[in-house]
């Protein structure tokens, strides 16, 4: 294990002379994801900062502390920690470009957000679907969860003045549903489904911890398109 640990340790430039949070982190990956474990302890923890021959810091339950809070870079549970999954994803990306590895590819386009042969007649939808793929290509979730809620409500308030006069999304989305005729059987089945737009829309714009990754974004993506198929008020 001391071997293992110490090559491992000695790839990352200067680890020693990093702040003791950043080591922790890195620590916290060694075991999370090359040992492949699910968490660590902090015993484990300070066995670690022994077999690299670095003192344990001397505060580590406060900086655990502070990484599982305002530090926002641990999750904890029943005294085991493990890392955010944006922690996780930066940490490998800095590993790929100390080794040399080419990062991936950019994700292309989003067919969700591609309407061949069609001009939207509100400008505005035209533009904000165009940066929905922006965003889609360079791996923006949180913005392409936003974007996809207001291109939804500005969608259905263009279908039936009793949408646009309900309170809020999810209001207009069960006026949408409850009035019969409106759309069709498919898209009203749809249109519970997007409920999850709403969601994920306000979970990007809102929540102070959670953020959206691609499968949050396709998971919502697909249903929005075949409304806005339907749709031929914008």
């Amino acid at each position: 294990m001391r071997s293992k640990l110490n090559e491992w340790v000695d790839q990352i430039p200067q680890f020693h002379e990093l702040p003791a949070v950043e080591q922790i982190i890195r620590l916290v990956y060694f075991h999370t994801v090359e040992e492949k474990r699910e968490t660590i302890s902090r015993a484990e923890l300070e066995r670690y900062f022994e077999l690299i021959d670095l003192p344990t810091p001397p505060n580590l339950p406060q900086l655990l502390a502070y990484l599982c809070g305002r530090g926002n870079r641990l999750i904890t549970k029943a005294g085991e920690y493990s890392l955010r999954r944006e922690v996780r994803q930066r940490i490998e990306d800095e590993l790929n470009k100390i080794g040399g590895i080419a990062a991936p590819p950019k994700i292309g386009p989003a067919p969700a957000f591609e309407f061949p042969g069609r001009t939207f007649t509100d400008r505005k939808v035209q533009i904000l679907l165009d940066e929905a793929r922006k965003c889609y290509a360079n791996q923006c979730w949180n913005a392409c969860g936003i974007l996809m809620r207001i291109i939804l409500e500005r969608a259905l308030d263009s279908v039936d003045p009793r949408i646009k006069a309900a309170g809020g999304l999810k209001d207009r989305l069960n006026v949408g549903i409850s009035i019969t005729g409106l759309f069709s059987k498919t898209i009203v089945d749809t249109l519970r489904e997007l409920k999850s737009a709403k969601l994920v829309g306000d979970i990007a714009a809102h929540h102070s911890h959670i953020v959206l990754d691609k499968h949050d974004v396709d998971l919502v993506a697909p249903s929005l398109k075949m409304l806005l198929k339907e749709i031929a008020t914008i």
